[in-house]
């Protein structure tokens, strides 16, 4: 397919691309995200390609041939390896029956929770609950972490309250919770990863177990994302 050439900076889909990438409500009203890089491009699929590439390989309904200056006002990057594309932006799914579920709470940093989903997915967790505080899921830094997880994993967007109402066992990652080698896990489950600076104290209304990972007591303690990563692993569904 030969693709159709953009050359100016202020052209419609530059800008619908831009604004798609930076406001989360915008992404919401028109139902599309931007992906950024080969990988992703090639992993789902796609309405709209956007390459340096003049005959493009990949099968899209649309494909647009863009200078390198284009691409890098697209996706905001100073090094972008040539590929963007538009897709439609998952909607929210009922997990209610869901038996192994991980809560993410207040995580704000984007490199983390696009980290947590590529943990989650890769450890055959039944998908994530979003609560209100969370960075947006479809920030452009938590999907390139994320390596295109987003498009894999169902998700849910759910209050605390409504979360306390699930018919699920709780467990809380704390410093002061149970050694994680300690512990006999019980179904159906849910991990609740919390905001890197507040942590679990935020559900301590929710009858929860506290969890903990055993670590050298000299050592700070470890990010949300390498945290959760190890207990992810330690309750995975077996």
């Amino acid at each position: 397919m030969v693709a159709k050439k953009i050359t100016s900076l202020q052209h419609p889909l530059v800008l619908e691309c831009v604004r798609l990438r930076e406001d989360h409500h915008y992404r919401e009203k028109k139902g599309l995200v931007l992906v950024v890089g080969q990988r992703m491009v090639q992993e789902v699929a796609i309405d709209t390609l956007i390459t340096t590439e003049e005959c493009p390989e990949f099968d899209a309904k649309n494909s647009y041939f863009v200078s390198e200056a284009v691409l890098k006002k697209i996706t905001g990057l100073s090094h972008p390896d040539g590929y963007a594309a538009l897709l439609p932006l998952p909607l929210p799914q009922d997990v209610s029956q869901k038996q192994f579920l991980v809560v993410l709470d207040q995580i704000q940093d984007p490199g983390n929770l696009g980290t947590l989903l590529r943990t989650v997915l890769a450890l055959n967790w039944d998908g994530v609950i979003v609560t209100p505080g969370t960075v947006d899921l479809f920030n452009d830094k938590a999907l390139r972490a994320a390596k295109g997880a987003h498009f894999f994993l169902p998700y849910a967007r759910m209050t605390r309250d409504e979360v306390a109402q699930m018919n699920l066992h709780f467990y809380m990652a704390d410093l002061e919770g149970e050694d994680l080698d300690e512990i006999v896990f019980q179904k159906p489950r849910a991990v609740i990863l919390s905001h890197e600076a507040r942590g679990a104290d935020l559900w301590s209304d929710l009858m929860a177990q506290k969890v903990t990972i055993p670590m050298n007591p000299d050592t700070e303690s470890l990010n949300v994302a390498i945290s959760g990563a190890i207990i992810l692993y330690h309750m995975r569904p077996l």
